[in-house]
């Protein structure tokens, strides 16, 4: 009995450390990206173009929010180096490249033989969610390769997650939201 009266109580403890993460309220670092991003001259469809030009194929995007400046971050496969290209989101210039390391390097081989391109894919949840995308990645193989793409909808009050099929050209899940 007391065995199980532990495991209850552990799993009620698990579950109240948990729910205020599902309460869904938006990061202080989202805040300044989002803001970032709204206020860009140059959409995040177009960074990711603008990184393609010199060759490759996009698999990650995001906008970096720091208080010493802005900068889409745009992950792309090129001639076989994962690179993170640095997109002024004023001017559309590149500010600089690195080797993708860690997280910016997943995803890079997803796309392979797919239906649309990256920038397809983010300019599909754009247009289904009515708003710009925050951020978006590349994952799964094959069939099941997609794009997960995070939505700011609402003026900013929402961040909606939706998951385009790289291999149908098709929303497979709209996810529910982080609200203000």
């Amino acid at each position: 009995m007391k065995r199980n009266t532990r495991i209850a109580l552990a799993a009620s403890s698990a579950l109240a450390l948990a729910l205020p993460a599902f309460a869904g309220t938006i990061a202080h670092e989202d805040r300044m990206e989002m803001a970032a991003v709204a206020h860009a001259a140059i959409t995040p469809t177009r960074a990711v173009k603008i990184a393609e030009n010199g060759g490759g194929r996009a698999y990650g995007y995001g906008m970096e929010a720091t208080h010493h400046g802005d900068w889409y971050e745009v992950d792309v496969l090129r001639g076989g180096a994962k690179l993170d290209l640095r997109i002024d989101p004023t001017t559309g210039k590149v500010l600089g490249s690195s080797a993708a390391q860690g997280e910016d390097a997943h995803g890079a081989h997803a796309l392979d033989g797919s239906k649309l391109t990256f920038g397809e894919a983010i300019a599909q949840a754009e247009r289904v969610g009515h708003g710009p995308a925050l951020e978006a990645s590349a994952a799964g193989h094959g069939a099941k390769a997609h794009v997960d793409v995070d939505i700011i909808q609402n003026h900013g009050q929402r961040i909606a997650h939706y998951r385009i099929s790289m291999h149908d050209a098709k929303i497979q899940s709209v996810m529910t939201g982080t609200d203000s």
